[in-house]
């Protein structure tokens, strides 16, 4: 009898595409040193970001921790809502799991994706806990259930051929006792879109049968899309039955696929398109240049074969066989083994490894239950989530010495003296520069608060749901008592607003109509070159962001340059309607536009007007339809005296890059049109701080030019003038473009790992007359430590390091766009337009 060893996750590749088994069958051979190489991979699905490692490790090592946390058991017997348990569950996993340093140097999209999908998953771990609960199962017993359930091991052997018996070992990462259901529950959780369902389906079939045969659960299954898009699918045990033979046949066509690639005969593997897109030996050509087309290859039939000889024998009493067949030259079923030594060919796995922590690193303890369901995870300028003790240290005021500063205070220096900044520096503009994890967010919240403090409007773009959490107070219990009555001054002045363009998880904005420039709108500006020229800056950044949006190809300036002479011909007295735009592409004559030809082609033109139409009647639409209107003399009036308003804008519920970058495109080239139209340049005051988070996403350095990248640096170059200030934060210096820094009076430096970040740092201030001598210490400086340089600032704060005061608003990990929508329901904050 012939006895082959295989574990689960080489199953799973085998699932995902049979050729993969393959090739890995014959990269084991060659190594000679007995570990297996397993290659992974992870599908995604055009605009997905390709985030599946790392999520999946992360949860496992979630999961691993969880059985024994006391933290986690604190959470599940202080439950009472879904909502409260996901953020205590997230807050140590933020914690316990990740190196939020290394996650914050990947890239958007990626920690976009991964935020989003973990947010998911924790809140369905929360429903199902918190449903638990309420039936009355103890906490201990859910937590065991959960996490500590030691059936994910499996240990099972299948016969699978007259003499071929396959011993498969390992574990299943998603395996629980479902309380809802009163039975075993296998998941399996995708982050690529739902293309394969079937395919998926089948990989959780085969873990599934191995469950039942070594534990006798005829579980259930489901198949969980967490990104782009969420949704599910399910298979009850039944099915799963019914179709073992399916599961049974790709086990006994692994043995055949691995004698093939060994040179033993066997057969040749089919391969799976689906997965042609992540494969480096599609890439390399080696797929097809030696195993033929992908719909060649054959699977082994062999069970099948095997099952008719069988006649009359029961189901069970056949599961009991395949699971209890002895190995000739190995263990028993049922015997423990070791887990096999493996090489994990995969691409982003020690990319993932480098975000997770590894599980010997003991797991800091979360925040105390017991603090209500709004209770904020604080973190400590270090930008790491903080423990109770780390916040009782961290820039804690010295005694009274914080109750009677004046102006923005900023925190508190090595001695205690408390750090001030005159509100009116905001006109200067101010960059917060650190490396990750080095508080650069915590100090512009900071900065925010003092902001509004002093009476000056905010409004902050939120791309990852890191800021929206400012719309609630951190509970007074947590603020030291020395600075209770400027929290209680924010709390009295701040008036926050959820703005979510496109959607209606917070106040929803609409982009349509388009506000184009009136003349009377610019009769103010004396100069009518001047003027002419105002006018036309806005017309070409109006054109610019629609064709941007379009993305059709084809000589894209040409149709900016068509688009503008459209714009200029509209009529302005009253709002122009998208619609009415693509009128007047499609028929640009009924303008009075003469030689359009010369402008751009018919067949270009054409098709900028199909494009730009599906943004008003097509799935496209939303950015310009329902909600209020972006108006920011509204946005910026208080709903009663003495309030002063906290915009924060959510981007994170668009579905995409190209809409977040359009949008702020948008918004900004409308926030300049208010500004030179609206606002008195002659009257000294600030009259506005716009926020906007890592800078370098939306103004890099370099020939690359995103659609906002120009709108935002036009801010920044005519804000001051208009009492406009920008607050930028960046974590590399040299990402972004150097306009935008030149045009920064106020800068706060936090700690910097690269010696070019520094270099450029010097340069800075070099423009400005000098770099000063502390800069070049910044580079391994403490964690949450802030040198700062502004306009008359005092000499004798001139090169002191400081750590940001205590955060008066929430600060914890990023928020989903449906943990938005429940925040503002639950605070009162919906609005007319939401």
């Amino acid at each position: 009898m012939r006895l082959v060893h295989v574990n689960v996750t080489q199953l799973r590749v085998a699932a995902t595409c049979p050729r993969l088994h393959w090739f890995d069958t014959r990269a084991t051979a060659e190594r000679q040193d007995g570990k297996k190489v397993v290659s992974r991979i992870w599908r995604k699905g055009g605009a997905a970001p390709g985030c599946g490692a790392l999520f999946h490790t992360a949860v496992e090592r979630f999961n691993a921790a969880a059985r024994s946390s006391d933290e986690v058991l604190s959470a599940l017997e202080a439950a009472r809502d879904a909502m409260s348990l996901q953020q205590a569950l997230m807050r140590w996993f933020n914690a316990s799991c990740l190196n939020l340093d290394a996650l914050a140097a990947r890239p958007v999209p990626l920690r976009l994706g991964f935020i989003s999908a973990v947010q998911l998953y924790m809140e369905e771990l929360a429903r199902l806990a918190v449903h638990a609960r309420a039936a009355g199962l103890p906490a201990a017993e859910l937590r065991s259930q959960l996490f500590g359930d030691s059936r994910k091991r499996v240990d099972v052997t299948f016969h699978v051929g007259e003499d071929v018996h396959v011993h498969v070992t390992g574990a299943i990462d998603y395996v629980y006792f479902d309380p809802r259901l009163g039975k075993h529950r296998i998941v399996d959780y995708k982050l690529t879109p739902a293309t394969s369902p079937n395919s998926d389906l089948f990989q959780v079939f085969t873990y599934a049968l191995m469950h039942h045969h070594q534990h006798g659960t005829q579980p259930d299954v489901a198949v969980f899309y967490l990104h782009p898009t969420r949704s599910v699918r399910e298979a009850r045990w039944e099915e799963i039955e019914a179709k073992r033979g399916k599961v049974y046949e790709l086990i006994a066509s692994m043995v055949a696929w691995s004698d093939h690639a060994l040179g033993a005969g066997g057969l040749a593997p089919p391969g799976d398109r689906a997965s042609c897109d992540g494969c480096k030996h599609e890439r390399s050509g080696a797929c097809v240049a030696e195993l033929g087309p992908k719909d060649g290859g054959a699977w082994d039939r062999r069970w099948t074969a095997l099952e008719a000889t069988r006649g009359g024998d029961a189901p069970e009493e056949r599961e009991r066989v395949a699971a209890g067949a002895p190995g000739a030259d190995g263990p028993t079923a049922g015997e423990p083994v070791a887990d096999e030594p493996m090489v994990e060919d995969d691409p982003e796995l020690d990319e993932a490894q480098a975000v997770v922590k590894p599980a010997a690193e003991r797991p800091k303890p979360a925040p105390a239950p017991g603090r209500g369901p709004k209770a904020p995870a604080e973190a400590p300028p270090s930008g790491e989530r903080a423990t109770p003790a780390e916040r009782d240290t961290a820039a804690r005021p010295p005694g009274a010495r914080a109750a009677n500063v004046s102006g923005m205070l900023l925190g508190f220096d090595d001695g205690g003296s408390p750090v001030c900044m005159d509100p009116a520096v905001l006109r200067t503009h101010v960059s917060v520069v650190g490396a990750a994890g080095s508080g650069k967010t915590w100090m512009a919240k900071i900065i925010a608060e003092e902001a509004l403090r002093a009476g000056v409007p905010v409004l902050a773009i939120d791309p990852q749901g890191d800021l929206v959490q400012m719309m609630e107070a951190r509970p007074p219990a947590d603020v030291p008592a020395e600075l209770r009555r400027a929290w209680e001054e924010l709390q009295e002045r701040m008036e926050p607003r959820i703005l979510t363009p496109g959607s209606s998880h917070g106040q929803r904005l609409c982009l349509d109509p388009l506000r184009l420039p009136s003349a009377s709108e610019l009769s103010h500006i004396a100069n009518p070159a001047l003027r002419a020229e105002e006018e036309e800056g806005l017309l070409v950044a109006v054109a610019a962001n629609l064709v941007s949006l379009c993305a059709c190809g084809g000589e894209e300036e040409s149709q900016r340059t068509f688009l503008y002479q459209v714009l200029r011909h509209l009529p302005r007295a009253a709002p122009v309607r998208l619609r009415d735009i693509v009128a007047a592409v499609t028929a640009p004559e009924d303008l009075g536009m003469d030689e359009v030809e010369s402008l751009i082609r018919k067949s270009e033109r054409e098709r900028l007007a199909r494009r730009l139409n599906t943004f008003v009647q097509g799935p496209s639409a939303r950015l310009f339809s329902g909600g209020t209107r972006l108006d920011f003399t509204e946005l910026l009036r208080p709903s009663k005296p003495g309030r002063v308003p906290l915009n924060i804008v959510y981007l994170n519920a668009l579905s995409n890059d190209d809409e977040k970058h359009f949008f702020l495109a948008a918004l900004a080239t409308e926030l300049y049109r208010w500004m030179i139209t609206t606002v008195d340049a002659t009257s000294g005051g600030v009259n506005l701080l716009f926020y906007i988070d890592e800078a370098r996403d939306w103004i890099p350095a370099g020939g690359s030019k995103p659609p906002a990248k120009q709108p935002l640096i036009r801010l920044f170059t005519q804000g001051r003038k208009y009492g406009v200030g920008c607050l930028l934060c960046t974590q590399s210096p040299r990402s972004v473009d150097y306009n935008v820094f030149g045009n920064t009076s106020t800068k706060l430096i936090g700690r910097l790992e690269a010696s070019q970040d520094v270099d450029r740092v010097i340069d800075w201030f070099t423009i400005e007359g000098g770099a000063p001598p502390w800069v070049a210490a910044r580079k391994g400086a403490p964690k949450g430590s802030f040198v700062a340089r502004w306009p008359d600032m005092p000499a004798e704060l001139a090169g002191r390091a400081f750590k940001g005061r205590t955060l008066f608003t929430r600060h914890a990990g990023a928020w989903s766009p449906d943990l938005v929508e429940r925040a503002v329901t639950a605070a009162g904050l919906r609005g007319a337009g939401g």
